[in-house]
């Protein structure tokens, strides 16, 4: 994917604060992810390994920028729990 420009929803902003979360985290599950996760609509799902925990992000791609509109880390033991069903 090429690189493009990340506008971030007050809602996304508000929890990258919160949740002690980078812009530049954002970046590389973005770009790197460790996992592309199925979701609905226009919405896309990554994550991405930091050691003993994953950045769980879920972003909107426009053609010439990305919307981030939200973040979470996840411990151990919650990777991947909604999606080892599917």
């Amino acid at each position: 994917m090429k690189k493009k420009y990340i506008i971030l929803t007050k809602h996304a902003e508000e929890r990258l604060k919160e949740r002690k979360i980078h812009l530049e985290q954002i970046k590389r599950a973005i770009y790197d992810p460790s996992v592309n996760i199925p979701v609905w609509g226009k919405k896309k799902r990554v994550m991405k390994d930091f050691g003993n925990k994953m950045l769980d992000v879920i972003y909107i791609e426009k053609e010439n920028n990305i919307i981030l509109v939200t973040a979470v880390w996840l411990n151990r033991k919650d990777r991947f729990k909604d999606v080892e069903n599917r």
